[in-house]
């Protein structure tokens, strides 16, 4: 998302710098740059982890990449994006008249669904607790993938450091407005109705599909296939 540049607007924003906060200067920039504001009523994104940390708090890497956002009803297509799991913020990179890119971070308050490349999310209140899920299918049941990071310490040679987990996914199955949480085949099999237990089990094994580790156009598949059983 590129943006003319207005260059004679940029000292008098540095002389508001000792008056206006961060996201205060950012919001003056976007409206002088004409911004969306539905899109861009989030704080500028600040977060920084301590020095010397491994790894990131991103999904998959720091690289932003294309997506698009849903906010009030409204598609923003071809953005440049990334997901902060471990404080669960969706970020929104575009360069501003400065030439510099900017970092907001999207307001929850109107954001209902967003794509990072061909994974889709929704922000979902599910049992009083709004969360962002990976959704997958598109029947009355359908596959959630909560990802989220922990943050930790390592010790070596008296050096002590903190050190990002791996991302870790917390699959569930949302059928009639209930979360259901699965580990394995077992589990997974026993959220839908015993009758149709056979029929799960003989698509599982004629397709291969290891619930554990299918990725995620095999448990789209799986789930859809499952909301056509009578």
């Amino acid at each position: 998302m590129k943006l003319t540049s207005y260059s004679f607007l940029i000292p008098f924003l540095l002389s508001l710098s000792g008056t206006l906060f961060a996201q205060d200067v950012a919001r003056v920039l976007d409206q002088a740059y004409g911004l969306d504001q539905t899109l861009c009523n989030g704080k500028k994104y600040l977060y920084l982890a301590p020095a010397g940390t491994r790894q990131n708090q991103y999904l998959v890497s720091p690289d932003y990449i294309p997506g698009n956002v849903t906010v009030k009803g409204k598609i923003y297509p071809d953005l440049t994006l990334n997901y902060d799991i471990f404080n669960q913020q969706l970020l929104l990179k575009y360069n501003d008249g400065t030439g510099i890119p900017k970092i907001l971070e999207v307001s929850k308050a109107w954001l209902t669904t967003f794509s990072l490349g061909s994974r889709k999310f929704e922000f979902l209140n599910i049992e009083n607790n709004p969360r962002f899920f990976q959704v997958l299918g598109d029947g009355p049941a359908r596959v959630l993938y909560f990802w989220r990071k922990t943050i930790d310490l390592e010790s070596t040679v008296g050096v002590v450091n903190y050190y990002f987990s791996h991302a870790i996914r917390e699959p569930y199955v949302l059928k009639d407005g209930q979360l259901s949480p699965f580990r394995s085949k077992r589990s997974f099999i026993r959220i839908f109705p015993p009758e149709h237990k056979t029929e799960i089990r003989d698509y599982l094994r004629k397709n291969k599909v290891k619930i554990r580790k299918a990725g995620d156009k095999a448990m789209a598949d799986l789930v859809n296939y499952i909301c056509t059983l009578n």
